[in-house]
């Protein structure tokens, strides 16, 4: 092949090559992923129907007001058949031994709404957790779904010049950070100031249906009503 030629047929091939680099360059960029992303929507989750089945509740007073208390609006809304053992003035421990007596794998739910009165009489929040987390896991053992309360926010609700909510708060946040094996449904923005008719935030008749929507939306529930 003569000199010529070959720088001829060298000539065209760069000629080719740049006249397809400019054409890529200047082809319309594919809608295909915005269309796609255009087309894509969040599907909520489905609420789950808890109709007829079987809830355990263990607290305090803070659950024991057995007229328009939050359990009582939580079961009446999704059809859950109720078993509350909340008694006024009673601590964690005690909620143990009750979880221990009540407990049964006939429950398909068990929610535990404590540590006021613990948290109240001084009680190392740390050691509160402990006893919490025993609760947890007996309901983890017999296939029950437990959910944990963080009941309102201290900080905000309690009128008081103790340590009581800063011990109280400090359990809330260790309950949200060190819990396992359950739901823990922060409440402490469901309930203000004036849902409480005492200094130590026993809640009135909104207080109560605070909480019962802030349970309902967080654990996914079906209201029948």
């Amino acid at each position: 092949m003569k000199k010529m030629d070959y720088l001829i047929i060298v000539s065209f091939i760069l000629v080719f090559l740049f006249a397809s680099f400019l054409i890529v360059r200047k082809a319309p960029k594919s809608k295909t992923s915005k269309s796609l992303q255009d087309t894509v929507k969040v599907i909520p989750d489905t609420p789950v129907s808890v109709k007829n089945k079987k809830v355990l509740y263990i607290g305090d007073s803070h659950t024991a007001n057995h007229v328009f208390g939050w359990q009582v609006l939580v079961s009446k809304q999704t059809g859950m058949e109720m078993t509350n053992t909340a008694v006024g003035g009673k601590t964690i421990p005690w909620m143990l031994e009750t979880a221990k007596y009540h407990l049964t794998k006939k429950y398909d739910y068990c929610f535990v709404y404590g540590g006021a009165n613990d948290c109240y009489g001084n009680i190392n929040p740390n050691i509160t957790l402990v006893y919490i987390q025993k609760i947890v896991d007996l309901c983890s053992e017999k296939g029950v779904k437990c959910f944990v309360l963080t009941g309102f926010d201290p900080l905000t609700c309690v009128k008081t010049n103790s340590n009581y909510p800063k011990v109280y708060s400090k359990l809330q946040n260790l309950m949200l950070t060190k819990l396992t094996k359950c739901q823990v449904i922060d409440c402490r923005k469901a309930v203000v100031r004036k849902n409480c008719w005492d200094w130590v935030c026993h809640m009135n008749q909104d207080g109560h249906k605070a909480i019962a929507d802030c349970v309902i939306k967080a654990a996914n529930l079906k209201k029948i009503k």
